[in-house]
This record gives structure tokens, C-alpha cells and sequence, in this order.
């Protein structure tokens, strides 16, 4: 459950969102929408259910009914069952609190660490982007490595990671391949 809040945290439904006018906002919701894209996998507009169990799922980190339902209900704003762009959007520009995004981002390092040694491979890089249907070859993946490997071990830590993560130009720089 916890991944889900990387991917869809916690909002407080009585403050709109707030607005996005820089350079590097706008760059983070294209990032945003080509997530949204991959949720969305009948590209009806929105996403339901079934669509954020698959990910899951393709993750390797099936969600209950529960589960579900909860992700749901926080993300779904207008209630109709869904969750639409703009719901995904307001959800994932708002402000985090320092311990939940912590723990968001060690869930996240989770989904990517398989074999739960503390680090991240190019294999397993490599093996969780093509689960959710990216075709990037081992020397890409390599080179994403070697781009945030900052001792020489050719392996990400959580700390590289979350540096990664954190880091005020991730959002422009990680989009370099979004059309």
C-alpha cells in the first residue's frame, strides 16, 4: 500500500492544488500525463480499478480488494469511480510531509530492488521497465545507472536513489525522452 502513495500520496480535499508555472512544473506534468498514459491502459481517459491492479500486478506487487478500494477513494475525487487526468494530476503536484515522502521512496526503491539486496541492478532496471512496457535495452539501462551511480559500483543505492529523486532538475532531466 504503501508503493500507491509514490505513485497516488495523500491529499487534503479541502485545498485546491496549486498552480504550476514553472518551467520545470510543466516538464513534471508531461512526466505526469505519460504515467497517467501507461494506467490508463484502454485509453479511455481515465483509469479504473482493474487498470491500477494490473500495474500492480505487472510490478510484482498485487493489491487487495482492499487495498484497492482505499487507493481509490483517495484518488477519486469527484466520485465516480475513476480517476481521471486531472484527478491524477491535482493528486501527484501537491505537497508531501519529509517522513511520508521517505517512506514513498523507499517503497519505490523496493518495486526496483528484486532480489532485496540494498541496490539496484541494470538487469533489474532493465526487467522492471519492460514489466510496465518499456523497451529499453541493457546498455540503456546501464547508462541510467551510470548516471546516478555516484560511488563507481555500478549498482544505485537507496541514498543514490533518493538523491536521484530529490534532486531539483530530476523532473526536466528525466523527461528528455517524453514527446
Amino acid at each position: 500500500m504503501g508503493f500507491m502513495r509514490s505513485i497516488l500520496p495523500r491529499r487534503n480535499k479541502s485545498k485546491p492544488p496549486p498552480p504550476m508555472p514553472t518551467l520545470a512544473a510543466e516538464t513534471s506534468t508531461k512526466q505526469l500525463e505519460r504515467v497517467f498514459n501507461k494506467f490508463d491502459s484502454n485509453g479511455d481517459g481515465r483509469i479504473s480499478s482493474s487498470e491500477l491492479a494490473a500495474i500492480f500486478r505487472c510490478l510484482g506487487h498485487p493489491a487487495t480488494d482492499e487495498e484497492l478500494e482505499i487507493m481509490m477513494g483517495e484518488a477519486d475525487f469527484n466520485g465516480d469511480g475513476y480517476i481521471s487526468l486531472e484527478e491524477f494530476l491535482e493528486l501527484n503536484t501537491k505537497t508531501v510531509d519529509a517522513k511520508a515522502a521517505l517512506e514513498d521512496l523507499r517503497h519505490a526503491f523496493s518495486v526496483f530492488d528484486i532480489d532485496r539486496n540494498g541496490s539496484i541492478s541494470v538487469d533489474e532496471l532493465e526487467k522492471v521497465l519492460r514489466s510496465i512496457g518499456e523497451e529499453e535495452t541493457l546498455a540503456q539501462c546501464k547508462k541510467m545507472i551510470d548516471g546516478v551511480d555516484q560511488d563507481g559500483d555500478g549498482l544505485i543505492s537507496f541514498e543514490e536513489f533518493k538523491d536521484m529523486m530529490m534532486a531539483p532538475s530530476f523532473a526536466v532531466a528525466s523527461t528528455d525522452k517524453v514527446g
